[in-house]
């Protein structure tokens, strides 16, 4: 399984999804462009991904959404993770004293190994993270076994 943006920031679906057509966002300007380019270069939000005998989980931390924001869809081996929350600038009925965060859009990319068991992908999300597991095929599990020193 590869992680593709930690790798290659710009590659792929991520960049040209937002170059392709309509608008153009400047670089440090208004609008979401600078947030996609954060999320793609420094992992936003942040994620580990975990090996086990028999399945891969993706733990990937979104503390401040709700189960219904997320979009996980698999598209031929790339398993996408997705919410697509447009800031809402209305609710400004509290005054802010200190902002660092707010929940908002951002997608991340997986792209999946011949070992993934397709069918079986899950998700779960709970205490601000989202669990995606991805169970091995048959015969791709990990083999543990101890060998005698003679």
């Amino acid at each position: 399984m590869c992680y593709r943006t930690a790798h290659h920031p710009h590659w792929g679906r991520h960049h040209a999804r937002h170059h392709a057509g309509g608008k153009q966002h400047g670089r440090h300007h208004g609008g979401h462009h600078w947030k996609s380019r954060f999320a793609a270069q420094w992992g936003y939000p942040p994620v580990n991904v975990e090996e086990h005998d028999d399945k891969y989980v993706i733990a990937l931390y979104a503390a401040g959404y709700d189960k219904t924001d997320f979009q996980v869809k698999l598209e031929d081996n790339m398993l996408i993770i997705s919410v697509d929350k447009p800031e809402n600038e209305s609710d400004h009925y509290f005054e802010r004293r200190r902002f660092q965060f707010k929940p908002g859009s951002f997608q991340r990319e997986f792209e999946l190994n011949d070992k993934i068991d397709k069918d079986g992908i899950s998700a779960k999300y709970e205490e601000g993270i989202l669990n995606v597991t991805l169970p091995k095929l048959p015969g791709f599990e990990t083999i543990r076994k101890d060998v005698g020193i003679a």
